[in-house]
């Protein structure tokens, strides 16, 4: 049997399908995803948001090939697991704090990032400053 012991943690974030563990686990699966869209003047349609519509969340998650065999053998002299103190601002996104030890984690987090951005002929027609980004060799 294992003993993890902590004396002070100051988590300040946890969040987006993270996982915060203290003591041993068999088996983590974290999973997130999220799809970020930045317009330059915020607007929602109602009918945004659609996850099917986006290849990346239905292509098949990478796996591990072990190509050779790994021979491992483990002494706990002590079998606990001592800390003093952790300060941590943030975890996110399918990310895994553990204080002791864990078979198997599986994380994956897929994020689609959208820009939509009005064009320089817009900005023209209302009176904004263009925010188009250009060349060096313009």
């Amino acid at each position: 049997m294992r003993i993890s012991r902590v004396n002070d943690i100051n988590l300040h974030s946890l969040s987006f399908s993270s996982y915060f563990h203290i003591g041993d686990s068999y088996y983590i699966n974290a999973k997130s995803r999220a799809l970020a869209v930045k317009r330059e003047f915020p607007r929602f349609y109602g009918n945004e948001g659609n996850f099917s519509e986006y290849p990346i969340f239905s292509m098949q998650s990478p796996t591990p090939v072990l190509t050779e065999r790994v021979n491992m053998s483990v002494n706990n002299v002590n079998p606990n697991i001592c800390v003093n103190t952790i300060k941590i601002k943030g975890v996110s996104s399918s990310s895994v704090l553990q204080i002791g030890s864990s078979q198997t984690i599986c994380a994956e987090s897929r994020v689609k990032h959208i820009r939509q951005l009005l064009g320089p002929d817009v900005h023209k027609s209302k009176g904004l400053p263009d925010t188009s980004i250009k060349s060096e060799d313009e």
